[in-house]
C-alpha cells in the first residue's frame, strides 16, 4: 500500500509537469524614451477657471473648453468652432455676448511676428503662416497690409478676415 502511494504521488508530479510547462518567457524590447509632444493651450475670457492648460494629444476646442469649467452666462461660443481640433500652441478667448473680437485681442505686427504667433490670428493656417514668413524673408518687410496679396495661399477673402489682427 505504501509502494501504491508513492507510485500515485509519483505520477501526479510527472503529470503536473508533463501537462503544464513553464511559461515562456517573452524577450523585453526597450525603446528608449519618447518624446511626448506638450500642447499648451491657454484659456481667457468669460469662464470659470482662466490660465494655461497643458495636454498631451490633440482634443478639440469643445474639450478644451471643458478643462476650465462652466462658461458664464453671457459668454458668446457663436464665434468658437467647437468641432476644431487643436493640434498646437493656441490660446482660446471666449468673449462675452456683443463684445468685438477685435477689441479683445492685440494686434500682430506682421514685419516681426514668429510662426507661433501667426498661428493666433483667426484664420490664419499653418501653410499661410509658414508662406507668409518664407515671403518675408525673400521680400524683406511688409509696407503696406494690402502687400500680403502676393503671399501664396493668402487672396482677398483671407485678408479680410485676418486684417484686423494685424499691423505693420
Amino acid at each position: 500500500m505504501k509502494a501504491y502511494r508513492i507510485l500515485v504521488v509519483f505520477v501526479c508530479i510527472v503529470g503536473w509537469i508533463w501537462l503544464f510547462p513553464k511559461a515562456e518567457e517573452k524577450p523585453w524590447i526597450e525603446h528608449g524614451k519618447v518624446q511626448l509632444e506638450i500642447i499648451r493651450i491657454e484659456l481667457a475670457g468669460e469662464i470659470e477657471f482662466p490660465g494655461v492648460y497643458h495636454v498631451f494629444e490633440p482634443i478639440t476646442v469643445s474639450e478644451a473648453l471643458f478643462l476650465g469649467g462652466r462658461l458664464s452666462d453671457v459668454a458668446d461660443l457663436s464665434k468658437l468652432q467647437l468641432s476644431e481640433v487643436i493640434t498646437h500652441d493656441r490660446q482660446i478667448v471666449v468673449l462675452s455676448l456683443g463684445e468685438d473680437p477685435v477689441q479683445v485681442l492685440q494686434k500682430i505686427n506682421v514685419n516681426q511676428a514668429s510662426f507661433k504667433e501667426l498661428l493666433t490670428i483667426p484664420g490664419m493656417t499653418e501653410t499661410r503662416a509658414a508662406s507668409l514668413i518664407l515671403y518675408r524673408e525673400a521680400h524683406g518687410d511688409f509696407k503696406h497690409l494690402d502687400e500680403l496679396l502676393n503671399v501664396k495661399y493668402i487672396g482677398i477673402s483671407t485678408l479680410e478676415k485676418i486684417k484686423p489682427y494685424l499691423t505693420l
